[in-house]
């Protein structure tokens, strides 16, 4: 057996794992070793609590993952693991996503979080994934500062003080981020086989426990600056519990009163501070430069003061009770006859529109609603952490097909809990539709379906001649790339342009694929509506909308919401106030949001590849004659 070190353990592992191995150390803390594995937890051994594809109670957690393996965890001591057909070295990548629940049975907070070693102590990076505290944990290592651990930190309390473990000197990163950074790193492998991303060696490593200096948490923004601002206490625990992996589980597993002591103490003792840095583009030299020189400012305060400011920093919790934070009673939805309706369509065929005009609708206030607060969204449904947390596992190491086998539940039970009926019967009933908007396939081919059944459907469709002309635009892009990743790509919305994946990501398909996801399936009740008609007839088309969402029409109301989303409306917002969904590469979002601007921009070649890749979809929703006319004249044109 090999034998390695992390979080303050000696492990003995029967199974190869992805870091440097270390001489053996006598007993070992945590054995992992390959053996059976039973299918399911008895339910009489305590509170059974089931989370996705895993289960747990108290010291116990079971996972399977089909094709790969089952994981069972024991005690914080004993890793058993039963091969299913998986590869051994993506059996050992996917263990590195469940070490927060053996340290969770260990009594150990394990944050999501980087952190580096400073003179001062540890320096904690927390953030969500795809909020770049691996990235930025990198460039500090580059700059002299050692790492201590990467997307899990392991926290405890040592004489009353927080104190962060070292874990593996590896960091997992995209290849994506790793061509971004001009870094002499050194790749070992590839996490898991049909993922691009890779174990990467810290050129510098600390393997030595060391107490929290301070913690940084990285929030993206729309702005243009980066941004810091000290959380108080109150703040500061609920981001801590926030960013704490694997809550779900944590419920079962006995050690939340040693969780939330830890959680207190760094909320008291250790300075915090949220950091807004520009989400386009990632200015990871400056974000370093800014971090660095508050990590100057934390090494040249005395311990005299450091002491100050934790002793007022503790009265200043104690006086205050930690209350929930308004961002979670925001995200509270109340239950009534309105459910989920879901805005889709491929990109570019009016969503943004559609979304105005709801918008203006239903909060009819007298003045255009912003831009920037449209009500339909998506972020619910569509959130890595929340995925993660519900599986149990960080699903970034998962593969699409595994992905997808589990979508559906996954969304099916955010759509519960945001319309779960009050229990004090006090609130009032849902007065609208709950609206949620994506460019994803409703399914894969031949694969189940990526969305709870039973809801409604709002399908937006456009010309696809028109949809290749504007998304090169939106991508920046030349026409003929967009043509060609419509015809044929296989790849995915939601992506981050610096390949952080903070989301879901989202297969599209090609363009006809698309389109008879959503209008053939049967597990939904679809509205089709065409972009050319909601230009043609705005009150007629969007009415239609209105009414299918299962609102009652007021065309007077209605009239006012078209009017003030009409085009040069959203653009002149867009030219005042900046819109936060525009790609940083595209000049603009709202282009001209015209039809029929694939003529004089479209060669007949483009023209004639779209109809060969989508002519029968193109003739069942009324797009193909018109391209074929207008083909035919330019044929008879150039004959002359």
């Amino acid at each position: 057996m090999r034998c390695y070190c992390a979080y303050g353990l000696h492990i003995r592992s029967a199974l190869p794992l992805p870091f440097d191995p270390v001489a053996d150390q006598g007993a070992a803390d945590v054995t992992v070793r390959l053996g059976a594995v039973p299918n399911t937890l008895p339910t009489g051994a305590g509170r059974l609590v089931q989370t996705g594809i895993g289960q747990a109670h108290p010291g116990v957690f079971l996972m399977q993952v089909e094709g790969l393996a089952r994981y069972l965890i024991a005690e914080g001591r004993d890793v058993c693991i039963e091969p299913l057909g998986g590869d051994s070295a993506d059996i050992a990548g996917f263990l590195a996503g469940l070490w927060p629940v053996l340290l969770q049975q260990r009594g150990v907070m394990p944050l999501h979080a980087a952190a580096v070693r400073t003179t001062a102590g540890a320096v904690l990076l927390l953030g969500h994934s795809g909020h770049g505290k691996s990235s930025l944990a990198v460039a500090l290592v580059e700059r002299g500062y050692a790492l201590l651990a990467d997307d899990v930190t392991g926290l405890v309390l040592r004489d009353e003080r927080p104190t962060a473990l070292p874990s593996f000197a590896s960091m997992r990163l995209w290849k994506q981020t790793l061509e971004k950074m001009r870094m002499s790193l050194v790749v070992r492998s590839r996490v898991r086989q049909g993922l691009e991303k890779y174990w990467v060696k810290a050129s510098s490593a600390c393997a030595q426990a060391l107490p929290v200096r301070a913690a940084i948490v990285l929030t993206p923004s729309h702005g243009t600056d980066i941004r810091m601002a000290a959380l108080p206490p109150n703040d500061a625990f609920w981001l801590l519990c926030e960013h704490t992996h694997r809550k779900r589980a944590l419920r079962s597993m006995g050690q939340g009163p040693t969780l939330f002591r830890i959680a207190a103490a760094m909320a008291r003792q250790v300075p915090m501070l949220r950091v807004w840095r520009p989400r386009h583009p990632f200015l990871l030299e400056e974000l370093a430069n800014h971090v660095e020189a508050r990590m100057a400012e934390l090494d040249a305060t005395s311990a005299q003061e450091s002491a100050r400011v934790g002793v007022a920093r503790q009265r200043e919790a104690i006086a205050a009770e930690p209350s929930a934070p308004a961002s979670s009673a925001a995200k509270k939805r109340e239950a009534g006859k309105f459910g989920i309706v879901w805005i889709a369509c491929w990109p570019k065929a009016g969503s943004t529109w559609l979304r105005a005009v709801l918008t203006n609708y239903l909060r009819d206030d007298g003045h255009p609603a912003s831009i920037n607060t449209l009500v339909v969204g998506g972020v619910w449904f569509n959130g890595r952490d929340d995925f993660d947390e519900y599986l149990g596992v960080d699903t970034s190491l998962m593969v699409e097909e595994e992905r997808s086998r589990h979508l559906a539940q996954f969304r099916a039970a955010v759509r519960e809990k945001l319309l779960a009926a009050p229990q004090n019967g006090a609130k009032a009933a849902r007065h609208e539709p709950m609206f949620a908007k994506t460019h994803e396939a409703y399914r894969l081919p031949n694969g189940p379906p990526r969305f709870p059944v039973g809801g409604n459907v709002v399908y937006l469709i456009r010309n696809p001649l028109d949809v290749a002309v504007s998304w090169a635009h939106h991508l920046n892009r030349p026409i003929a790339d967009t043509v060609g990743l419509m015809n044929r790509w296989q790849g995915y919305g939601a992506l981050d342009p610096d390949g952080i994946r903070h989301r879901i990501p989202e297969p599209m398909t090609t363009w006809s694929n698309h389109v008879l996801s959503w209008t053939e399936q049967a597990e939904q009740t679809v509205h089709v509506a065409r972009y050319e008609d909601l230009l043609a007839d705005p009150r007629g088309s969007f009415g239609a909308i209105v009414r299918f969402a299962g609102l009652s029409l007021d065309d007077a109301r209605l009239d006012r919401a078209i009017e003030h989303s009409a085009f040069h409306r959203l653009q002149a917002q867009e030219a005042r106030d900046g819109f936060n969904e525009k790609p940083p590469t595209a000049p603009s979002f709202f282009r001209s949001g015209a039809a029929g601007s694939w003529r004089g921009k479209l060669a007949p070649e483009q023209i004639q590849a779209i109809i060969d890749a989508h002519g029968h979809v193109m003739e069942r929703f009324g797009y193909l004659r018109e391209a074929q006319q207008f083909l035919n004249t330019a044929s008879a044109g150039r004959s002359v």
